[in-house]
């Protein structure tokens, strides 16, 4: 007798709903249901510099603001000045973030929002 893995019970998960089960009945992952990082869209450089030369021209270079605020400022300036949505421009200011565009600053001095207009100074 082989085991044919399509047809082995992996399990079944005990719970108080007895209508929850798990094995290749339950559980379907095929090409067109899962998505992977290939298929991600990620932000092109050109849009990160431009978003940060906006920030810098709107509001300076530094950002007297706490973390979220900062945030938001930015969100609400690059929906004013680019036609996208919140959730668009919030990706954009996350992308930014992690890319080193923008970077939330404590010092002794006090803390906020340092915008970097060109990657390539620092």
């Amino acid at each position: 007798m082989t085991n044919d893995p399509s047809t082995v019970e992996y399990g079944t998960i005990i719970t108080e709903d007895e209508s929850v089960a798990m094995g290749d009945a339950a559980v379907q992952t095929t090409d067109e249901s899962v998505r992977t990082t290939d298929d991600a869209v990620f932000t092109p450089v050109l849009a990160l510099d431009l978003a940060a030369e906006i920030l810098v021209a709107t509001l300076g270079p530094l950002i007297d603001a706490d973390y979220v605020q900062g945030k938001t400022q930015f969100r609400d300036v690059l929906c004013g000045r680019i036609d996208i949505s919140q959730l668009e421009a919030e990706e954009l200011v996350d992308d930014m973030e992690r890319s080193g565009r923008i970077r939330f600053v404590g010092a002794e001095e006090g803390r906020g929002w340092h915008v970097q207009p060109s990657i390539g100074v620092r």
